[in-house]
């Protein structure tokens, strides 16, 4: 359990690139002080490959909710095949869900939304 808070507060010791890319989509919050923002970089460090993607960053805000910062990485289609979800004055939850959950945030962004369609984009064919 302590290696565990360590992991999430000062994030992982090493990550390693491959060669494929590997579709990745993640949320954190700027405020959060459960996760090390070191974490979501991390993760997409991990995801990224060894070729060089472009790189586009937009920002929005959810009416009345957060507003977020998105880091996307294109492939040579132009296809989004990594996404880097800052979520600005969010803490520790997942975003878009339900008052009633715990951990949850309604101010958004819909992070279920989002993976939804960030994963359907990149769904393999069905076997015939």
């Amino acid at each position: 359990m302590p290696s565990a808070f360590a992991a999430m507060r000062q994030g992982p010791v090493s990550g390693t690139v491959g060669s494929r890319i590997t579709p990745t989509i993640v949320f954190h919050g700027d405020r959060d002080t459960t996760v090390s923002p070191t974490n979501a970089d991390a993760v997409v460090a991990g995801a990224m490959p060894r070729t060089t993607l472009d790189r586009r960053t937009s920002k929005g805000q959810v009416p009345g909710g957060h507003a977020y910062e998105v880091i996307t990485h294109l492939d040579r289609d132009g296809r989004s095949v990594i996404e880097q979800w800052r979520v600005h004055g969010a803490a520790h939850a997942w975003f878009g869900g339900s008052v009633a959950g715990s951990y949850t945030d309604p101010k958004g962004p819909d992070a279920t939304r989002e993976m939804v369609r960030f994963f359907l984009a990149h769904r393999l064919p069905q076997a015939a």
